[in-house]
């Protein structure tokens, strides 16, 4: 296994707490106690280190979070700058679970992704210290449009402790104020291409009753 080193970076996960724009199967937009069962390490096309969740929420919800941090369903990419060159908007992001998680650096371990026979489905690097961590995530849930059709899938808003408080909270032993402000203001994400197949759709539309008058 090649050499692999990430470590916590106690600033960037401050910083994720400014205001920011914007069985299995698709969660609706809430916040959502889970258990982490494993975090899976990838590569995005690019050659950027990635991750993704696979979670269960407290009534036995199962599902991955592939999206992580963006917006517009851009992957969870955990490299502070992006292979081209640009900043990373989701490093901040990926730090702040780190910093709830209690999880300060990231180990790379073997996982045998299994079908409930024990049949192998995909060998998997995971980080070894979020195995198990019990956590509070803010999801949202993304309507993309690819292909001709609408897909739906969830996104990491953002984080809190099994207390339901963020980083700093937990750091300066405060109360867990910022979770329930969050909760009152986070909606579900339209991404581009979404919105121009609803702004087309609506052309048509347009056009058509035109055309009967």
């Amino acid at each position: 296994m090649s050499e692999f080193t990430f470590e916590f970076e106690e600033d960037i996960a401050e910083t994720a707490e400014k205001p920011r724009d914007g069985g299995w199967g698709v969660l609706e937009t809430d916040m959502y106690p889970v258990t982490i069962n494993f975090a899976s390490l990838g590569k995005s096309k690019a050659g950027e280190n990635t991750i993704s969740l696979d979670i269960t929420t407290d009534s036995g919800h199962r599902t991955t979070l592939w999206t992580i941090g963006g917006s517009n369903g851009f992957p969870g990419i955990i490299d502070k700058v992006k292979a081209s060159g640009k900043p990373n908007f989701g490093f901040s992001t990926i730090q702040a679970l780190m910093g709830v998680c209690g999880v300060r650096q990231m180990t790379p371990v073997p996982h045998r992704l299994e079908k409930d026979d024990g049949t192998l489905i995909k060998e998997l690097s995971v980080v070894k210290e979020f195995t198990g961590v019990k956590c509070v995530l803010a999801i949202q849930k993304v309507y993309d449009f690819y292909l001709g059709e609408v897909k739906e899938k969830n996104e990491l808003h953002s984080s809190y402790n099994e207390d339901g408080k963020t980083y700093l909270e937990a750091k300066g032993n405060l109360p867990a104020d910022k979770k329930d402000k969050v909760a009152k203001r986070i909606k579900d994400v339209k991404t581009n291409n979404y919105k121009n197949r609803d702004e087309s759709e609506d052309e048509v539309q347009e056009e058509e009753m035109t055309g009967l008058l």
